[in-house]
């Protein structure tokens, strides 16, 4: 099922330099994502009575063309595969008012047992539920490997706000962190086509967080790491 949301951005979804916020097309994408469950009837709440919760583990993202200020956003989002398993596919597609694709990505969901905090099995009920779609928008692509070295570190402070109700920085957030420790040159061109994140562990508000930066080809790429342990890998291109 193909489940369709419309978004009128805010001002505060954009940057300095008139464009939607990388950060604000993830939240756009999350906001979809989380109608489109609660209208399948499963919602976060009820998940977490169930003792069951998704957690999400990577994104990727194309940028055909960055929104610009004062535009509208139709979003289209869909479960993708056929035979249940522990993980689940979503694909988005964000058009603009003459329905022309601006943006489209997938996000990789896991589900996991609360208890034990280890993967579990999707029933084939839930699965059902979002009477998933065969439609793939992006071709195989090879795993996020860590960078064998970097070639600048940045202590970051935690901040307050920077902590959500789970106790841990939310997932749009690392995003944010990532763009702190771009070269002012990358940063200020605000021009990338292609995102990737790999999610490992979460942030806490307990843990001292260094930003490690790599340089390679046409990529660039940051290691979000919680004292001493990779956190989240974000893949800039």
């Amino acid at each position: 099922m193909y489940y369709h949301a419309r978004y009128i951005p805010r001002p505060s979804d954009y940057n300095r330099n008139g464009n939607l916020s990388y950060e604000a097309i993830l939240q756009i994408l999350e906001t979809a994502a989380n109608d489109h469950s609660r209208s399948a009837g499963d919602s976060i709440a009820d998940a977490n009575k169930n003792g069951i919760a998704w957690i999400l583990t990577e994104w990727q993202v194309k940028i055909l063309r960055r929104p610009q200020n004062g535009e509208c956003l139709n979003i289209t989002t869909w479960v993708r595969g056929k035979t249940p398993a522990s993980t689940a596919f979503r694909d988005f597609i964000i058009s603009d008012n003459d329905d022309i694709e601006v943006i489209r990505a997938e996000a990789k969901f896991a589900l996991i047992d609360l208890k034990t905090s280890k993967l579990t099995r999707i029933s084939e009920e839930l699965f059902a539920s979002y009477q998933p779609e065969d439609k793939e928008i992006f071709e195989f692509s090879q795993r996020l490997r860590t960078p064998t070295e970097y070639s600048a570190e940045t202590e970051l402070n935690l901040r307050r706000s920077d902590i959500d109700f789970n106790g841990h920085v939310h997932n749009t957030r690392y995003i944010d962190f990532a763009l702190q420790a771009l070269p002012m040159d990358s940063f200020d061109r605000d021009s990338f086509s292609k995102i990737r994140i790999s999610y490992k562990k979460p942030v806490t508000e307990n843990n001292t967080v260094f930003l490690k930066y790599n340089s390679q080809e046409f990529k660039e790429t940051v290691g979000i790491y919680g004292d001493g342990i990779l956190c989240c890998l974000v893949e800039f291109m």
